[in-house]
């Protein structure tokens, strides 16, 4: 993912050597000219890639002088270039702050993808949740009503399994474009993107389990026994591919903590709000089919359920945040000054609101859910939920998009 080219004030462009690492430095790479360099100036433009996929690119120029000069310091020429002489006869002049661009990650176009990839993530990882953890503790539930729900929650399983795999390639498509905008660069394909970078390798884990996720949902529908064992691991698997095409893997400081931190975030975010919107588009609306008292007790076990999940997952997101964001924004300050810790703490605002509605559900609205009032203002409350919900997986978009 690391290109670098050489022209002159003609446009000619010379022959580099392929990149080479160096041993002292891995954020090093070197290129060796094999074409003779005559007298005169030329430019070298350069792009390249982390791990999370953020590019970076610039360009600087330097002379190639007749003879070489003596040793002196020179003045810095106006303008702010900073001009450098070497005993090789070779002077190099570079742009006061560069021309390093990073925004292409946090277009809209390329947030947006990320953002409908965390809404397919969610709602895979929040139908395996309420299958496996919350319809069968729902106490009293009639077994035709629990399958009921299941083969809604398939369907809906397999609804998400499709966006996160179109999305999927959407990203790839976005991030092979984004590497390929620097003129006199070499083009890099979806294909180049896919099978030869870290990044790459993350997206197809990701676009791998999502398959055997929309197989297993589809067997699922048709009660196959252990679809939903199967469903349930790749949901696991999708859960640690962002952290592995993230900031998480391309963090130089506690990358094993960081991976680990991400994929409990997922997980948790996930169990939690997933699980919610399962049961108020799945358990609410098929335990309406029952008659009188029977039709409150039902969404009451099934909230009941829930709620033993959703403090646990908030939990684990609450701490996982904290860690994340410790060794992200090193400064305090940092969250007010940079991009980065901006549209951190409206994440981190968002977050705070969805806690203390999810708050006020345990505490006022559980309770009042055997009666038709309560189910009423649960489900205001929950519409609130999971919108702020929705709020926090689009900034989460546009922050996955801003370097640390």
């Amino acid at each position: 993912m690391t290109f670098v080219s050489i022209k002159d004030a003609a446009g000619r462009a010379f022959t580099l050597g392929t990149p080479a690492n160096e041993q002292s430095d891995p954020l090093t790479v070197s290129f060796r000219v094999t074409d003779f360099l005559p007298p005169g100036r030329y430019t070298l433009t350069w792009r390249t890639a982390a791990s999370d996929g953020h590019l970076s690119r610039g360009s600087f120029e330097f002379i190639v002088l007749t003879e070489a000069p003596a040793l002196t310091d020179r003045p810095t020429p106006q303008g702010g270039a900073g001009t450098t002489v070497s005993p090789n006869g070779m002077a190099s002049s570079t742009r006061d702050g560069g021309e390093e661009e990073t925004d292409a990650a946090s277009s809209l176009s390329n947030s947006l993808a990320r953002a409908f990839s965390f809404v397919g993530l969610l709602v895979l990882i929040g139908v395996t949740t309420f299958r496996t953890l919350v319809v069968p503790q729902a106490r009293g539930i009639d077994p035709g009503l629990a399958a009921r729900m299941e083969g809604r929650a398939a369907i809906l399983g397999l609804a998400a399994s499709v966006l996160v795999i179109l999305t999927a390639f959407a990203r790839i498509l976005l991030e092979s474009e984004m590497m390929s905008v620097v003129p006199g660069m070499q083009a890099m394909s979806m294909t180049d993107m896919t099978m030869h970078t870290r990044w790459g390798f993350a997206l197809q884990l990701e676009l791998g389990a999502a398959l055997v996720a929309l197989v297993s949902f589809a067997f699922a529908t048709r009660r196959f026994r252990g679809a939903w064992s199967v469903a349930s691991f790749s949901a696991i698997v999708l859960a640690v591919t962002p952290a592995l095409a993230g900031h998480a893997a391309a963090s130089p400081r506690f990358t094993s903590l960081l991976i680990a931190s991400d994929f409990l975030h997922v997980l948790g975010g996930a169990s939690w709000l997933g699980s919610l919107l399962c049961v108020m588009l799945i358990g609410v609306p098929i335990s309406f089919t029952f008659e009188g008292t029977e039709r409150w007790q039902s969404v009451a076990a099934l909230v009941n359920a829930f709620s033993p999940v959703a403090l646990f997952s908030a939990g684990i997101v609450v701490v996982s945040g904290v860690i994340a964001s410790w060794v992200h924004v090193q400064h305090l300050t940092a969250l007010w000054r940079t991009a980065y810790g901006q549209v951190l703490l409206v994440k981190l605002a968002l977050v705070a609101l969805t806690l203390m509605m999810g708050a006020y559900n345990f505490r006022r609205v559980q309770p009042q859910l055997v009666r038709q009032e309560g189910t009423s203002r649960l489900r205001q409350s929950a519409v609130l939920e999971l919108s702020l919900g929705f709020l926090i997986l689009l900034v989460t978009g546009f922050l996955t998009g801003i370097s640390p």
